[in-house]
């Protein structure tokens, strides 16, 4: 939920407009809004609620829903988002939420700050002692318990207690117990804005502490897109901050693409989009390799916003070979917001289009049924 809006540092971010007219600004700044709404930060909501701003919001949104916001656009306004995620207290794109996150000065950069339990327009945003989005479960499983580990970006991060991630751990309990599984624990690893390399981290790094007996690996719009690809993005920043890469791998791709620190990231990016697939690929075998190593079963699932299908249907349909070739049950949820009405799923329309708790309950019903209809995926959990 974004709740800046700067001047031209963030929009020549992506491109330079100088000489372009008021009109032509306006609009491109609230494209960029309802883009890093999706990405999980809000504008002030003085600002958005009223005037010529509000008005050029539900403008462009009209725009989306009749293809004028074509996906070049949106890749471009996907890679601005990142602006929100430096250090320095002055950025632009910096979120009222930077308050949430604790930054790490590691590879994953930042992370959510433990015992959190404030309110948004969203709804509560709570964290237990260890920084997750849950109640408070320790590290160790208790007994006849099966965990499920949610890997994710701030798709999954909704109004707390009525995500679909909170929807889905009680109906487990109310329905799927069985004398050796008495209790099901959900546990939501998820982190607004976080990429697949940053999700492949935790994989590796996190969540093998708690012991998962399934890691559901969620796809979103962030990570399925490719010209201004979010991984790339995070190699780019990791460069600019001097952080270490961690991975060889990484290193080597970076040293492919003639990547340099001192180069503008906007360069460090074009370097790197061609690689976008071949990374997340690469970071989805991680995930893959680990989790059988513990002894557990990988489950990805592709997870929409209430967005009008033609703007993100073409990321996933390009990631979803990809996807498809990791050798893993895939639970395809793009079909939650079919023909819907989005005004009432977006949690502030036009300005925050992240599902509301309704939008988080239709998730959770489409993908209880999926999983239900399918025995591979009942099996895994």
């Amino acid at each position: 939920m974004m709740q800046r809006l700067g001047g031209m540092k963030g929009i020549t971010a992506i491109g330079s407009f100088n000489g372009t007219s008021r009109s032509f600004t306006a609009n491109f700044a609230l494209a960029v809004a309802l883009i890093l709404g999706l990405l999980g930060f809000n504008l002030v909501p003085g600002l958005m609620r009223q005037g010529w701003i509000r008005i050029h919001a539900e403008q462009t949104l009209r725009a989306m829903h009749n293809g004028n916001l074509n996906r070049d656009d949106i890749d471009a306004l996907t890679a601005g988002y990142y602006e929100g995620l430096r250090k320095d207290e002055g950025t632009v794109w910096a979120p009222i939420e930077r308050d949430d996150i604790r930054f790490t000065n590691d590879f994953r950069r930042y992370e959510l700050k433990p015992n959190l339990n404030r309110r948004y327009l969203a709804g509560m945003r709570v964290t237990n002692s260890l920084g997750l989005a849950n109640p408070e479960y320790g590290i160790d499983k208790p007994p006849h318990t099966r965990r499920i580990a949610v890997i994710g970006d701030s798709i999954s991060l909704g109004p707390y207690g009525q995500d679909y991630i909170a929807l889905l751990e009680n109906r487990l309990n109310r329905d799927n117990t069985t004398p050796e599984i008495q209790k099901y624990q959900i546990l939501n690893f998820a982190v607004y804005g976080y990429t697949v390399l940053q999700m492949m981290d935790v994989v590796l790094e996190v969540a093998p502490k708690f012991h998962p007996d399934v890691y559901i690996i969620t796809i979103t719009h962030l990570q399925a897109g490719k010209k201004y690809a979010s991984a790339g993005i995070h190699i780019a920043r990791l460069e600019s901050d001097g952080i270490d890469l961690k991975y060889e791998y990484l290193r080597q791709i970076a040293a492919q693409a003639k990547i340099r620190p001192t180069d503008p990231e906007r360069l460090n990016l074009r370097k790197l989009a061609p690689y976008h697939l071949q990374i997340t690929k690469w970071a989805l075998e991680q995930m893959k390799a680990s989790i059988a190593a513990q002894g557990a079963q990988m489950v990805i699932v592709l997870l929409p916003a209430p967005m009008p299908p033609d703007v993100i249907v073409e990321s996933f349909d390009e990631i979803r070979p990809t996807v498809d070739s990791i050798g893993v049950p895939v639970i395809d949820l793009r079909d939650t917001f079919k023909d819907k009405d989005l005004e009432k799923l977006q949690v502030d329309y036009g300005v925050d289009i992240h599902p509301n708790a309704l939008g988080h309950k239709m998730i959770y019903e489409n993908l209880y049924w999926k999983i239900q209809q399918y025995p591979k995926f009942e099996s895994s959990l």
